[in-house]
């Protein structure tokens, strides 16, 4: 199970982003309107949080890439790894409209 979680890791964080993202700007148009500066600055904070986190799986799996390992431990780092960046790469994205806010 850790083998999984290590190598999907970074879709997982991208899943949470995404369904955080959502839960605060319906949230946000709840309360006042989702435009409002400070539900804009929750979700980007919630945001950087996240690209952290995608970011720290990358950067860890990127090292683990750089060392011999047999071949199965090997492809689920280059998993993670790719993962882990379409993840940052699509946090960023999902963050836009909510930074220039629109």
């Amino acid at each position: 199970m850790g083998r999984w979680l290590w190598m999907l890791g970074g879709l997982i964080v991208w899943t949470i982003h995404f369904m955080g993202v959502y839960a605060i700007a319906s949230l946000g148009d709840v309360v006042t309107s989702a435009d409002d500066l400070v539900w804009r600055m929750i979700g980007l904070g919630f945001s950087a949080a996240c690209l952290l986190v995608a970011l720290a799986i990358t950067y860890a799996a990127a090292r683990r890439v750089r060392r011999p390992a047999e071949p199965s431990v090997g492809f689920g780092d280059q998993l993670a790894l790719l993962g882990g960046g379409i993840s940052a790469l699509a946090i960023v994205w999902q963050a836009l409209p909510t930074l220039i806010g629109y």
